[in-house]
C-alpha cells in the first residue's frame, strides 16, 4: 500500500501537466504517512493478539508432524481408552460395539482435527507471525527513514531558497549537491 502511494506521488511529480509542487507533494506524503502509522500499529497489535489466541486454541503441539500431533490429541487418548475397553468386553455385546464404533469415530475426528490444525498453522499462524514480527517492523523502520529524508529534503530546500533570496547572482551552488543527494535518497526509499 505504501509503495502504491509512493508510486502515485512519483507519477504526480513527474507528470508535465501536474500542478502540484514538490512542497505540496511532501505535505501530502506526510498526511499519507500519518494515515499509514494509524493503520500499522492496530494491525500489528491485531496480528499479535490473534496469533497468540489461535496458538492457545490448538490442541496438539505446534509444528509437529501429523502422526505425533494425532497421538497427543485428547480425542486420540479417548479413542485409545475406548479401544482398550472394548477389547475386554464381548465383541457381540452392545456396549462393546458402541465402544468400537466410538473408537473409530474418535480416531477419525483426531485425524481431522490434526489436519485442520496443521492447515491453520500453515495458512494463518505463520503468515500472521511473519506479518507482526518481520514485515510490520520493516515498514515502520522505512517510514521513519522516509520521514527523516523528507525532513532533510525540506531543510535543504529552505536553505536553497534562503540562499537564492540573499544573493541575487547566486543560484545556491552550496546547497545544490546536498539537495540532489537528499532527493536521490528520497527517491530510492520511495521505490522500496
Amino acid at each position: 500500500m505504501m509503495k502504491r502511494q509512493f508510486n502515485r506521488m512519483r507519477q504526480q511529480l513527474s507528470h508535465p501537466n501536474t500542478t502540484i509542487r514538490a512542497q505540496e507533494a511532501t505535505e501530502l506524503l506526510s498526511e499519507d504517512l500519518l494515515q499509514i502509522e494509524q493503520r500499522i500499529e492496530p494491525a500489528k497489535r491485531a496480528a499479535h493478539s490473534v496469533s497468540k489466541r489461535l496458538q492457545a486454541c490448538l490442541q496438539g503441539p505446534c509444528g509437529s508432524e501429523m502422526d505425533k500431533r494425532v497421538k497427543k490429541l485428547p480425542l486420540m487418548a479417548l479413542s485409545t481408552a475406548m479401544a482398550e475397553s472394548f477389547k475386554e468386553l464381548d465383541t457381540e455385546s452392545s456396549l462393546g460395539k458402541a465402544l468400537e464404533m466410538g473408537c473409530c469415530i474418535q480416531t477419525s475426528l483426531a485425524k481431522i482435527v490434526a489436519e485442520f490444525e496443521i492447515a491453520l498453522e500453515h495458512y494463518v499462524l505463520q503468515p500472521l507471525n511473519k506479518l507482526s514480527e518481520e514485515e510490520l517492523p520493516i515498514i515502520l523502520k522505512r517510514k521513519k527513514t522516509l520521514q527523516k529524508l523528507i525532513s532533510d529534503w525540506n531543510t535543504i530546500k529552505s536553505r536553497l531558497n534562503q540562499a537564492a533570496k540573499s544573493s541575487s547572482n547566486s543560484t545556491g551552488a552550496g546547497a545544490g549537491p546536498g539537495a540532489s543527494s537528499a532527493a536521490n535518497k528520497l527517491e530510492i526509499l520511495k521505490e522500496e
